[in-house]
């Protein structure tokens, strides 16, 4: 039975509502189960001056992606930045052209050794004001990823849907992606294939081997408009948001200037997150972590019955 509900505020602005169960005739700590939810403390804050147009709305229904007109403010992107190196420091065993979970801080996808502050990052109430408009009020965050893309030999992102692994269904994601660092068309900038979310289909795409790229399933060639391709140039502090059936990629950066991005994920509640599916897909892409990803609820109410319990407790 539930004897007791303990509301605690984490120190990053975290509220964890932390049920504790257990036989009420002994109280031994073997018989404690805890069930962390994560709900955002400030996830119902609005940001008037991220409202979307009318005209950006039509922007991304049809070309699938949106660059809002606000940004954030050059102080936190600095703020970014240092953690980012904190990160890399923490993790020196690790490649940084690609650190999945960033957020997770016991060792998450690819053991990763991450901090609470990068939820706080992904969570900032204009972000979340402009995915409310994308994706509705009801929304969980269920992944993090860094694309360090280092100078000289930042690994290319060849072209792909980001949906292809995912164990979502519906499948549902709205990615935000958010630079470190300028975008250059030199520096390996992502690029969009315009209208290719239109069909809500995934492509079928093909295994390619190499270690010079970050994924190595890639979409088939017979799927790709690559005269309207469209490259993402924005400076760090502009931020964009793209469809779950875009397809999109990046060439290597071979200039002498880093270009990493912070990139996060979001569903909306009204889909179920599989992490039973997560554990078949995650036989053979062990690196992903999909059967134990962690999610957080950072809008509005939950509307499918995900596990808010797995990969929150040790």
């Amino acid at each position: 039975m539930i004897s007791n509900v303990v509301r605690a505020e984490k120190t990053c602005n975290f509220l964890a509502f932390i049920i504790i169960l257990f036989n009420t005739s002994v109280v031994k700590t073997t018989h404690l189960r805890i069930l962390v939810v994560y709900p955002i403390s400030k996830k119902d804050e609005e940001v008037s001056e991220a409202f979307l147009s009318a005209a950006e709305l039509n922007n991304y229904e049809e070309k699938g992606w949106i660059v809002p007109k606000w940004e954030f403010p050059q102080e936190l992107i600095s703020e970014m930045r240092e953690e980012y190196k904190t990160l890399l420091e923490r993790n020196s065993n690790l490649s940084p052209d690609i650190m999945m979970a960033p957020h997770q801080t016991q060792g998450g996808s690819m053991g990763v050794i991450g901090s609470d502050k990068w939820l706080d990052f992904a969570t900032h109430p204009a972000a979340m004001t402009i995915a409310r408009q994308l994706i509705g009020p009801d929304i969980i965050l269920w992944g993090t990823t860094i694309f360090g893309k280092p100078p000289q030999n930042g690994k290319e992102t060849p072209w792909h849907q980001d949906g292809f692994y995912y164990p979502i269904k519906p499948l549902d994601v709205l990615t935000l992606w958010i630079p470190l660092d300028d975008v250059t068309p030199e520096n390996g900038p992502m690029k969009f294939i315009p209208g290719s979310h239109k069909t809500r289909k995934i492509f079928s795409h093909s295994w390619w081997e190499g270690k010079d790229k970050t994924i190595n399933m890639v979409c088939d060639s017979e799927h790709l408009d690559l005269v309207n391709a469209e490259p993402l140039i924005i400076r760090a502090g502009q931020m964009s948001f793209h469809d779950v059936y875009m397809i999109h990629g990046s060439q290597a950066n071979l200039t002498h200037r880093r270009r990493a991005a912070f990139v996060v994920r979001l569903m909306p509640a009204s889909s179920f997150y599989d992490h039973k599916l997560g554990l078949e897909i995650g036989r053979k892409h062990p690196l992903q972590g999909y059967g134990e990803r962690p999610l957080y609820l950072v809008s509005g109410d939950d509307k499918a019955g995900n596990n808010f319990e797995i990969g929150h407790l040790n």
